[in-house]
């Protein structure tokens, strides 16, 4: 199967934002909420990779030199970068050799460990850290009693979050702060995601 480019039409409700998004798209709920975060904009340039995609090298790197608005990361990865939605090749969509393409002015980069990509890269960024999607990542971090649905609503919650933050033009100094803001402290999935948020 070919890569799959497909470019988004759909209601805008107050601004027009041009913006290429990079989603590595594993076929899981992980992913499918991620889309929250670029839902009903306009003039969005969606670059989707999945794990039988081939031949997307060239594209990616070409989408992100082109981009100089807004450009999203988003899927599963690592502190080297991005990774291909197929752990098994071990494959990075974003990483230490093609960040140079990068010339746009707002850059999200919405993967686990992202933050410590973007500062051991020197990037301009916004990012979020560690982020617990799943029950198992929630045990392996200490958090117990919390299931998978009240965890997919955590993360529905904080990408519906970041949709907002987007749709009304909010400067990305202010990004970490305010979803600081709507953090749900009495839930510790949401208190661990949100405090170890990014910004440079």
């Amino acid at each position: 199967m070919q890569l799959e480019i497909n470019c988004l039409s759909l209601p805008m409700k107050q601004n027009v934002m041009i913006m290429t998004v990079i989603y590595a798209n594993m076929l899981d709920d992980d992913c499918r909420i991620l889309q929250e975060m670029w839902r009903g904009f306009d003039n969005i340039n969606l670059i989707e990779i999945r794990p039988d995609s081939v031949d997307w090298e060239e594209t990616v790197d070409a989408a992100i030199a082109a981009e100089t608005d807004t450009l999203i990361f988003a899927g599963h990865g690592t502190t080297q970068g991005l990774l291909f939605p197929d752990f098994n090749r071990g494959e990075y969509i974003v990483h230490q050799f093609n960040v140079n393409l990068i010339r746009a002015e707002r850059v999200i980069c919405s993967w686990c460990h992202a933050s410590t990509f973007v500062r051991d890269n020197h990037l301009h960024a916004f990012a979020t850290s560690m982020f617990i999607t799943n029950v198992n990542e929630s045990y392996d971090n200490g958090i117990m009693d919390y299931t998978q649905e009240q965890i997919n609503n955590n993360s529905l919650r904080f990408q519906q979050e970041m949709n907002y933050l987007l749709r009304e033009n909010i400067p990305m100094d202010e990004w970490v702060m305010r979803l600081g803001a709507h953090m749900d402290i009495e839930n510790a999935v949401d208190v661990f995601n949100r405090q170890a948020l990014y910004y440079d």
